[in-house]
């Protein structure tokens, strides 16, 4: 994996910023396969991502960092109602802007643990953008006090076999610094 960089993130960001008109925060990093930076045809035949977001926030708007996730049956619903609806709205708002993509199943709000740090994960699997094959994603949310870090790691759905150590490993190197 490497850091989107160069000329594939300058388009990257312009289609982003343009045509879909979402603008990013510094407070975003994406991590793609080796080689499409450099556009290598064979690194651009494959898709997974991982992208880290940091939502920032007033102090104490956020649980601290570590703090156990207790959540009922009727909660941990709720929030999957909410989380549910913000990616069906985002689908609908690209879908608009040309970017036609659908969720085609769904993985439950869940309490997680990320290296030991408690974690709200869901998943899901959407389709291809422009008749590309099917994505499998998993976001991870950790609060942490003034902010929200986000994690959320993706691929082909017919990649999976491909990429799930990598993203196994990847997901294991997360460390989080109490704010």
């Amino acid at each position: 994996m490497e850091i989107q960089k160069g000329v594939y993130k300058t388009v990257n960001d312009q289609f982003r910023r343009t045509v879909l008109q979402i603008t990013d925060s510094p407070n975003r990093v994406v991590a793609q396969p080796v080689g499409i930076n450099d556009l290598d045809p064979r690194a651009m035949d494959r898709y997974c991502r991982v992208i880290v977001e940091t939502q920032m926030a007033r102090k104490g708007e956020f649980d601290p960092l570590g703090k156990p996730i207790l959540l009922t049956k009727t909660e941990l619903q709720e929030l999957d109602k909410i989380f549910r609806t913000q990616q069906d709205a985002a689908q609908k708002e690209l879908a608009k802007k040309g970017a036609t993509m659908q969720i085609l199943s769904w993985v439950p709000v869940a309490v997680a643990d990320l290296n030991g740090t408690p974690a709200i994960s869901y998943g899901y699997c959407r389709s291809g953008h422009a008749g590309a094959p099917a994505v499998w994603g998993r976001t991870y949310a950790v609060q942490n006090n003034d902010c929200m870090h986000t994690i959320t790691v993706s691929c082909r759905d017919t990649e999976k076999n491909l990429w799930a150590d990598d993203l196994r490993k990847v997901l294991q190197t997360f460390r989080f610094v109490k704010r």
